[in-house]
């Protein structure tokens, strides 16, 4: 009977693989760090990277924040990434004030304010970066967004009347 209650313990073991965590669709971890110039994002309120599929769109595409001062993200088997190729797209943003178009913290917030994108478009809406997510790997994604681009602090005409109507 011992040998019959060893023999099940193990079996059941096996089988649910010692605690993993069910993966049927092939979902991978992807993690890294993303700099600007080679460190963190100064000012920005909202910063993310997406990773759009190349060739197969039923890979489905995936987001996911990373810290503004080091730069690190995770997705993680649950919301990874299956196998294939991938387009990068980062995104920082920074919240300026209409009056004094000074940055504004989520404290000091009162509805007078308007987004500004620290990153300039080569590195989202016309990004050309490509990661290629393996299996049977880690996937590490490392990239330093290096410009120039000074974003334009001055409020869109868009934003004042955004601002106008929310009065």
């Amino acid at each position: 009977m011992r040998y019959l209650l060893f023999f099940v313990c193990v079996t059941f073991l096996l089988l649910i693989g010692c605690g993993k965590v069910p993966n049927p669709d092939g979902r991978l971890d992807v993690s890294g760090t993303i700099t600007l110039n080679g460190g963190p994002f100064p000012g920005a309120e909202m910063c993310a990277i997406g990773l759009v599929p190349i060739d197969d769109k039923s890979l489905g595409s995936s987001s996911t924040t990373f810290d503004r001062n080091t730069g690190k993200f995770l997705f993680t088997r649950q919301d990874g990434l299956k196998p294939g190729k991938y387009k990068v797209v980062i995104t920082a943003q920074a919240v300026f004030d209409k009056t004094t178009k000074q940055p504004v913290t989520p404290e000091t917030m009162e509805g007078n304010d308007y987004k500004v994108n620290l990153v300039p478009p080569e590195f989202n809406k016309e990004s050309k970066i490509e990661f290629e997510v393996v299996a049977d790997q880690k996937n590490i994604f490392n990239y330093d967004v290096k410009t120039d681009y000074k974003p334009n602090t001055k409020p869109t005409e868009r934003a004042i009347q955004q601002g106008k109507n929310s009065q």
